[in-house]
This record gives structure tokens, C-alpha cells and sequence, in this order.
């Protein structure tokens, strides 16, 4: 290892470990709070999380339930009802729909044109999902990108849609 990679190993320990002390903070503090197991104080403690890291790591979901008095079960169902929670670190979340329309125009076509676009882009970019019904069947077959709805897409059109994200 030379002294640059050495440099970068250091900066890189050191961040993490900066991340890890900001994280033990917001834990500690929405643990300590008089209604710590109150959803609001939950959802804020969750969203600083999410803040710090670009998502809520699910390593850490275990100790975070500790520190409020919760179950974990709790917390994750949380993070599942609100959509702007991420479970990982991806940048934007595709739907693809799969519904009996979609499927009859081609659904299938357009979630391997997805999947094609997403393989030649950054890794971990995008987490990519079907859904039986995205209730827009006039306009099948649909995508969504995060809360942005397609319809009417072909699959030679979804590495343009893409990459506006």
C-alpha cells in the first residue's frame, strides 16, 4: 500500500467513524426524550438516520429499537409505510407494473429493457420492483421512477427515461 491509498484508507476510517459517533448521538437523544416511543419522535429519530447515511441501515435498526424502548418490528413497519424511507442505499426506486393490462402490452418487454439500463449504469443506483397494478391501465404499460409515472412505455424509450435520474 502506498501513501496516497494509505491517506484515503485513513480519511475513510476517519469518516466512518465520525458517521458512527453522529449516529450514537441521534440515538441517544430521541432515546432520551420523555416520548421516545411516540411514532413522531420515532419517525424524526429515523429520518436524521436516513439523513446521515442516505438510508437506514438495517444493522443498526436493532440497537435504534433498544434505545426507544420499542420492538424492531416497530421501527421496520415504519420504515415501510413511508415511502420516503430507503432501506438501502440506492439513489432512485423503479416500479415496473405487472398488472393484467401492462402484462397484455408488454410489461415484460419493458422490465428487461430496466433491467438492461440499470446493468450498464453505476451499481447500487437504482432498486428496481414490480407491482401487480400501478392504477393507470389506460396508459399500459407503466413505469415509475420514484413518484414519477410513465405511460405508454416502449422499451427502446426506458434508457432515456432513466437517464434523467
Amino acid at each position: 500500500m502506498n501513501d496516497m491509498d494509505r491517506n484515503e484508507f485513513r480519511m475513510q476510517m476517519e469518516e466512518e467513524e465520525q458517521k458512527e459517533r453522529q449516529w450514537q448521538e441521534i440515538v441517544d437523544y430521541y432515546g432520551g426524550q420523555k416520548d421516545a416511543k411516540s411514532q413522531d419522535n420515532i419517525v424524526e429519530m429515523l429520518r436524521e438516520v436516513q439523513e446521515l447515511y442516505g438510508y437506514i441501515p438495517s444493522e443498526k435498526t436493532s440497537a435504534m429499537a433498544d434505545a426507544l424502548g420499542v420492538k424492531q418490528t416497530l421501527l421496520l413497519q415504519l420504515i415501510k409505510l413511508y415511502p420516503s424511507f430507503k432501506k438501502a442505499p440506492y439513489g432512485h426506486c423503479i416500479t415496473v407494473c405487472t398488472g393484467a393490462r401492462c402484462g397484455s402490452k408488454g410489461s415484460a418487454e419493458v422490465f428487461e429493457a430496466v433491467l438492461k439500463a440499470v446493468e450498464a449504469r453505476e451499481s447500487g443506483a437504482f432498486k428496481i420492483m414490480m407491482k401487480e397494478c400501478l392504477k393507470e391501465c389506460k396508459t399500459a404499460p407503466n413505469l415509475m421512477v420514484d413518484s414519477d409515472s410513465y405511460g405508454h412505455v416502449k422499451p427502446e424509450e426506458v434508457a432515456a427515461i432513466l437517464s434523467r435520474y
